[in-house]
């Protein structure tokens, strides 16, 4: 009891406690049953718990009943302060914890049926956390969606203040596909009724947005907000409900106000990188305005690299949209409405689109000075343009529109990939041009054959929009169809359901004639009737490569399509060329495919000669099938080089490459170069592959055994050559132009290039026994030589032989023009070498020699020093070689226009033996003229010798034969001699011309002039009894002498005389004729006698026994014989 009485304090406390525990239970427990059965109206509750300290209240797992609003969260606290237990409100803190919130609002019914959130709860929200908390909102304004939001909020009396960070927003305006994602954080005080934003920030990855501003909601709310942005183009169009495809990124300030009536949302923007309907446009800078409920309006500047600026005002509201456009490209707008658009040239004009319907009005105003510029056109003109977006129909009109390919007038409706319905009329500059156009602007192929030109045209185009039917006229200078060109067409065709007819009629200066054509499933049959048309023209159009021009006429048929290349007729021509030669009288037939070119019959005469037969010629494989004849072809006209007519054969079939066509040939007085034959004949082979003819060939030249090979390579697709020959000549007569030489050239030659400027370059051995020389006593003998030839320059390098028995060796070059030889120049030089140039002369000589030629001059100089000369011909007579010059046909020879420039030198030795004598010289002269008139300059000076003069031998005192005249030759001769006669010396001189010489005598002891010709006549002297002139009588003699070689050479005697002398004591002259003959070699007979009578014979027999011993019968005029033994010795 006393511990009771000391602890009943204690007991009471504790029973105090106690009870207030279970009436606090009891309160719980009823506040907890209260505030479940009002959470339950509306939530479903996981756990309620209240706890006492600190107060508070805990919900777990709390989510609405409704769909609109959906709420849920995963905890709830409610903290009450013990201060707030005093306060009638009693203010509390909230915490919550992941809550998620939906709400949509877009029915206006706000609710998915219940009554809605109601607690009537006695508390006060003073202000709280939000953590982890997701919220969506679906509003006729747009969606938005904040997920991962931390948040401070606290309310005051009017007041309230949020600070609010979401890790992830997903903002959508209106019914825009766009969405703008990123990190939002926002600061938002209240005072009233009026919201005023501090900040409110969303960035995102490439996109950023800051706004502030203030929102009063009063009667009519009123707002004022401010914001700069970096967002997508295409999130702020969309935002706007504006049509197209927009990129790029825009960047700005906006404000967004009501204060002066409506809603008005108006930004400066910039956008870089801009593209419109996926068209890049560059950068775009301008302005939007945009008023709730009216529409908007949108300027734009639009500046691209290379193009002047292009501004753009477009106007919205009302489900329309206007604009105006200036030196815009229409591309975006084209783009939109699914219209291809090859147009570079800009446009000012208007459009309108409303209700699906775009029309537009467009000024096109560059200048056509050029076709395309990077693959699009140039305009210049007006076009109108009506275009139903949803069904795709496009209406078009335009009138007088200038492009790169004519003035245009179309009109028509296109439904785009269904229908066209076009009418083009115009002057077309450029018809295939036109046609790529139009077919790039409907996105379609017209499926008929290419036509080109310039002209008139009126073009219709309906029916399906892939395969309409088109009817084209025209008449167009030039023109052009598949791939046949001409001057002027005209014609008609047409187009339906992919079959093609039409009729063209053509003039051209290559071709005329008329043009029929078909296309049916994809194959084009063309008819053409050729008046007259180029060969090469057409085998151009064909793509074939083949040797031929000239004019042809023809029917012909060509074939396409299906893979496939077919043309086929007949053809006829007057003349064509065949490689450059003319052929004649022209027919045939013709075949060609893309398997190869044929001509089953062929027939043309050739240089007076005919060629017959079939060729075909396969490109894949390259085979052939040959059947060719030619006969007496001529070849002079081929090149003035050659000569002949030839004949040959070729026959056979193979593949080029593995098989060769071959043949033989046969050259009747074949020529070529200065080498002529009577004949040449062999075999020759073919090789045609890739475009290119290989021809070999081997022959002989006759007569002889001259052999000879061809190889060479001809392209069908240029003007080249190429190849080599080579052979040997055996037969030097068929080089020279004389006869005689004996030996053989080998060559080996290579030439290319084009036919009119050959590179040639080769080499060519000579080697022989004997040249003769023209004009010459001597040939060439034992020579051999080497020569280059490079083009028409021939380089002989060495040449080495005899001439005359003597060592001669050379070297020189040619020069070849268009007219043979042109310019040349050959040196040689020789050693001992016995010449005879002149008849009856002889040299032995060393010297040097040249031969020049330039232009039509042609020169052979030299320099000899004589180390012995034999001179025998006379003075008088006229200067010649010693052989004649060969000369073929009898036409004159080059050889005789050959300049001459000789020099013959000689200190002694030098010996002329004529009718004048046997003398002794040395001499120094120039041979000069040419070799059909020669010309002798300078002198000859006797050292010694012997002159005859009426069979009396005059020792030589003096003697100079001067050539002093170059017109003719006709020397100075200034000499004297000395002879005895019985007992007188007598002395003989001449002076003066060879052509009027004037003899003179003297004589010791002195006897008068006719005297001593009487003294030199017959021997002995007769007294002078009458006057007589000595120099009529010396006179007479010479004339008799003169008379008496030509006698003598005539009769062949050794002597004959015709001797002036006085006729007994009388005055008259008359004549002695003296004749004799040497029998035998010791053994001579003269006869003489009196011309006026029959008597004064004379006979005298002379025998000579050894040296100067001789026994002489005499039988004198009066019949006396005397015998005499003569004795001669020289003192």
């Amino acid at each position: 009891m006393g511990f009771l009485k000391k602890r009943k304090g204690l007991v009471a406390i504790l029973v105090v406690v106690a009870f207030l525990y279970i009436a606090l239970s009891f309160a719980k427990s009823l506040f907890l049953k209260q505030l479940g059965r009002r959470l339950d109206r509306s939530f479903e509750v996981g756990e309620l718990k209240l706890n006492y300290l600190p107060p508070s209240l805990v919900i777990k797992n709390l989510k609405s009943r409704t769909d609109s609003p959906r709420f849920s969260v995963e905890s709830l606290k409610v903290s009450l302060p013990f201060l707030s237990l005093l306060k009638k409100e009693k203010p509390v803190t909230v915490e919550v914890y992941r809550p998620e919130l939906f709400y949509d609002g877009r029915s206006g019914k706000g609710g998915g049926g219940q009554k809605g959130l109601s607690l009537n709860l006695p508390l006060v929200i003073e202000g709280g956390y939000i953590n982890e908390g997701h919220f969506s909102f679906e509003l006729k304004q747009g969606s938005y969606e904040l997920s991962g939001v931390s948040a401070f909020f606290r309310l005051e009396t009017n007041r309230l203040t949020l600070l609010l960070r979401a890790g992830a927003s997903r903002i959508r305006p209106y019914d825009s596909p766009e969405v703008l994602e990123g990190e939002l954080e926002t600061l938002v005080t209240s005072r009233g009724k009026t919201i005023n934003i501090g900040r409110l920030i969303v960035q995102g990855e490439n996109s950023a947005v800051r706004l502030e501003g203030k929102i009063a909601l009063l009667e009519k709310t009123r707002v004022d907000l401010r914001a700069v942005y970096n967002l997508d183009t295409s999130f702020i169009m969309s935002a706007l409900d504006l049509p197209f495809d927009w990129r790029g990124k825009t960047s700005g300030q906006v404000t967004i106000s009501n204060e002066g009536g409506p809603l008005v949302v108006k930004t400066d923007y910039l956008t870089k990188n801009f593209q419109l309907n996926q068209v890049d446009m560059g950068s775009v800078e301008g302005q939007v305005v945009v008023e709730k409920g009216r529409g908007g309006q949108i300027l734009a500047e639009i500046k691209k690299n290379g193009r002047p600026a292009e501004k753009v005002i477009i106007t919205y509201g009302g489900g329309r949209i206007e604009g105006e456009m200036s030196g815009f490209h229409l591309d975006p707008i084209m783009k939109y409405a699914s219209v291809p658009w090859p147009v570079e040239s800009p446009a000012w004009g208007k459009f309108s689109l409303s209700r699906g319907e775009l029309q537009a009005t467009a000024e096109f105003r560059d200048t056509i000075n050029e076709g395309q510029v990077n693959d699009r056109y140039r305009l210049n003109g007006q076009v109108e343009v009506n275009l139903h977006l949803k069904n795709k129909d496009l209406k078009i009109q335009t009138k007088d529109l200038q492009t790169p390919f004519g003035r245009l007038n179309v009109a028509g409706r296109v439904v785009i990939g269904q229908l066209l319905d076009l009418g083009i009329t115009g002057q077309f500059s450029d018809v295939h041009g036109a046609r790529q156009f139009t077919e790039r602007l409907f996105r379609t192929e017209f499926d008929f054959p290419e036509i080109r030109g310039a002209g008139r045209a009126e073009i219709g185009i309906k029916g399906d929009y892939h395969r309409p039917r088109l009817n084209f006229e025209f008449s167009l200078s030039p023109a052009g169809f598949e791939r046949f060109q001409v001057t002027t067409a005209r014609g008609q065709v047409a187009v339906e359901g992919g079959e093609v007819e039409g009729k063209v009629y053509v003039l051209d200066k290559n071709f005329e004639g008329q043009i029929d054509l078909r296309t049916l499933e994809g194959q084009t049959e063309t008819r053409l009737a050729l008046e007259r048309a180029l060969v090469e023209t057409v085998l151009d159009y064909l793509k074939v490569t083949f040797p031929v021009r000239g004019p042809v006429r023809g029917n012909f048929i060509y074939l396409t399509g299906k893979g496939q290349v077919d043309f086929q007729g007949d053809f006829a021509s007057e003349e064509m060329l065949l490689l450059g030669s003319p052929i004649r009288e022209v027919s045939g037939k013709i075949i060609w495919n893309d398997r190869g070119l044929s001509f089953p019959e062929l027939r043309f005469n050739l240089n007076g000669g005919e060629v017959a037969g079939q060729l075909a010629i396969g490109y894949n494989p390259a085979t052939y099938d040959f059947d060719l004849k030619a006969t007496g072809v001529d070849l002079k006209p081929f090149s003035s080089d050659f000569a002949g007519r030839i004949s040959l054969d070729l026959k056979g079939q193979g593949v080029f490459g593995q098989d060769r066509p071959a043949g033989k040939f046969s050259i009747d007085k074949f020529g070529v170069f200065f080498i002529k034959a009577q004949r040449a004949a062999g075999d020759y082979r073919l090789n045609f592959l890739d475009n290119n003819l290989n021809v070999e060939l081997k022959g002989q030249l006759l007569p002889g055994d001259s052999n000879f090979e061809l190889k060479m390579d001809i392209p069908f697709d240029r003007d080249f050559l190429s190849g080599e020959v080579k052979g040997r000549l055996t037969n030097l007569d068929l080089l020279l132009p004389w006869k005689g030489a004996s030996g053989s050239v080998d060559y080996l030659l290579s030439f290319q290039g084009p036919i009119a400027a050959i590179d040639l370059s080769g080499a060519v051995e000579l080697r022989g026994e004997l040249i003769p020389i023209p004009g010459f006593a001597h040939a060439l003998n034992n020579f051999s030589g080497l020569a280059f030839v490079k083009n028409g320059q021939v380089s002989i390098r060495s040449f080495q032989g005899f001439l005359g028995g003597g060592p001669v060796q050379g070297s020189g070059e040619l020069s070849f023009g268009e007219k043979g030889l042109g310019e040349a120049e050959i040196r040689m030089s020789g050693q001992n070498m016995e010449l005879s140039v002149f008849e009856r002369t002889r040299l032995l000589a060393d010297g040097q020699m040249r031969f020049l030629k330039k232009g039509v001059r042609s020169t052979l100089e030299g320099d000899f020093l004589l180390k012995e000369a034999l001179w025998k011909k006379e003075l008088y007579e006229k200067l010649s070689f010693s052989s004649q010059v060969y000369n073929a046909e009898g036409r004159g020879s080059w050889i005789d226009d050959l300049n001459l420039n000789f020099r013959l030198r000689a200190s002694d030795n030098v010996w002329m033996e004529n009718s004048l004598g046997r003398i002794r010289a040395r001499l120094d002269l120039t041979i000069s003229g040419t070799v059909g008139a020669p010309v002798i300059t300078g002198e000859i000076e006797a050292l010694s010798g012997t002159v005859y003069f009426q069979d009396r031998d005059f020792r030589v005192l003096r003697g100079r034969l001067s050539f002093f005249n170059p017109l003719v030759i006709d020397p100075y001769i200034d000499f004297q001699g000395e002879t005895y006669v019985k007992d007188y010396h007598v002395i003989f001189s001449l002076s003066g011309l060879a052509s009027s010489l004037k003899p003179e005598f003297s004589s010791s002891p002195p006897l008068p002039t006719e005297e001593i010709l009487s003294l030199l006549a017959l021997g002995e002297s007769y007294q002078r009894r009458y006057s007589l002139d000595p120099t009529q009588m010396s006179t007479a003699s010479m004339i008799s002498y003169q008379l008496a070689r030509k006698s003598e050479s005539l009769f062949s005697l050794d002597r004959f005389r015709l001797d002036p002398f006085l006729m007994g004591s009388t005055s008259e002259i008359t004549a002695r004729l003296t004749v004799g003959k040497r029998l035998s070699k010791n053994f001579f007979i003269v006869y003489s006698t009196n011309l006026a009578t029959q008597r004064e014979e004379i006979v005298r027999l002379e025998w000579e026994l050894s040296g100067g011993l001789s026994l002489v019968a005499i039988r004198n005029e009066l019949g006396r014989v005397s015998l005499d033994v003569k004795l001669r010795r020289r003192f």
